[in-house]
């Protein structure tokens, strides 16, 4: 197989954001290593792998200097460039390669964001053999980096804007102003949260509360006031998630006045 072809198919292909070709490169047991975020994509995460990619880099890719044979496949240098109409940008960074081909499919892509010399692009290439052993794989085509974009994305909305002081909030609405799919935030929730959604969303509501409340601990009339400014839909609502988390009602918080501040606490809202 032509391995100087092939390199020149891979970056033309992903240079013009072709998903479809490059599935059509990749062996049906194919996997992607990113050194980067140390992680592997396999299976069925690869065509949403492709598209994060395509969509959130958006770089031009370059060839840089000769491809070196390595055991069962190719190693190549690159340099990967803004990508503004009409024109190829500047380099933003280097990286290497390394491609295993089996059958004339490519069975594994080792990316490596570094830029070897001849001798270390070798060395590259003998990694590449032993990394899948030593990462994690991503679960749903949801990798490491999509992933804190879209925790970056969350936590805006949510420390920011406030959003969960809407108590028509849904997972669904709030994926789509921070702008990914539904199944990737509530993953992305659970796994930096340790919670689902509703729960994730009363935590915040009830942390907002209880520092509403503190700013005017002798005004009975202000309850109303804090459980629909935080976004509880009615005040038994509110009462009830008060007490499920702090161990206390509103009602003795209130009573105990400027003793409550900072001495009620609860070890899942950290």
């Amino acid at each position: 197989m032509d391995m100087e072809k092939l390199v020149e198919n891979y970056i033309d292909t992903w240079n013009r954001q072709d998903i479809a070709g490059m599935l059509e490169l990749m062996h049906s047991g194919a996997a992607i290593y990113d050194a980067f975020w140390m992680e592997t994509c396999v299976g069925k995460g690869l065509p949403q792998y492709f598209q994060d990619g395509m969509e959130e880099e958006n770089h031009h890719y370059q060839r840089i200097g000769e491809v070196i044979p390595v055991d069962n496949g190719v190693a190549f240098r690159y340099s990967a460039h803004e990508r503004p109409n009409p024109t190829i940008g500047p380099v933003v960074y280097y990286g290497a390669e390394v491609l295993i081909v089996q059958d004339n499919k490519i069975l594994t892509v080792s990316d490596y964001y570094c830029n070897p010399d001849r001798a270390a692009l070798k060395e590259v290439a003998e990694l590449a053999a032993k990394r899948h052993g030593l990462t994690s794989h991503t679960k749903s085509g949801l990798g490491a980096m999509k992933a804190m974009r879209i925790k970056v994305a969350l936590s805006t909305a949510i420390e920011h804007e406030k959003t969960y002081c809407d108590s028509s909030l849904t997972l669904s609405r709030l994926a789509e102003k921070i702008g990914c799919p539904v199944d990737y935030l509530s993953q992305v929730i659970e796994d930096e949260f340790g919670a689902d959604f509703d729960a994730f969303l009363t935590n915040h509501r009830i942390r907002y509360a209880r520092g509403l409340l503190q700013e005017r601990l002798d005004d009975p009339s202000h309850v109303s006031f804090v459980a629909n400014k935080a976004g509880f839909k009615t005040l038994e609502e509110f009462c009830e998630a008060f007490s499920n988390f702090f161990g206390t009602t509103v009602e003795e918080f209130r009573e105990r006045g400027e003793k409550a501040i900072g001495s009620v606490d609860d070890p899942h809202l950290h």
